[in-house]
């Protein structure tokens, strides 16, 4: 059951790189595409960890996922864009 918890955020990492792309983004700045897979992953990590050392602490969960889910929208939202590419020139008269 545990394979099933990656399976969105890897689809929505893959969209993000796609949304990215579109938008005119290349480079390093497509790593933030994969947060959420990063997100998924860690939250996993530190379930396991606390369900072995007691179980405390499972509140704090949403504060490393949510972020880590969430950073590639809040960048598209507050990052300056790459300048639009010019428009070909028409050659019809």
């Amino acid at each position: 059951m545990m394979a099933f918890q990656i399976v969105g955020p890897l689809i929505a990492s893959v969209l993000y790189v796609i949304v990215f792309q579109k938008a005119g983004f290349r480079g390093g700045i497509l790593a933030v595409c994969f947060a959420p897979v990063l997100g998924s992953v860690l939250t996993a990590f530190l379930v396991r960890a606390m369900i072995a050392g007691g179980g405390g602490g499972m509140m704090l969960l949403p504060l490393v996922s949510l972020p880590l889910g969430l950073l590639p929208l809040v960048l598209l939202a507050f990052m300056a864009w790459p300048p639009a590419p010019a428009a070909p020139l028409s050659t019809e008269k």
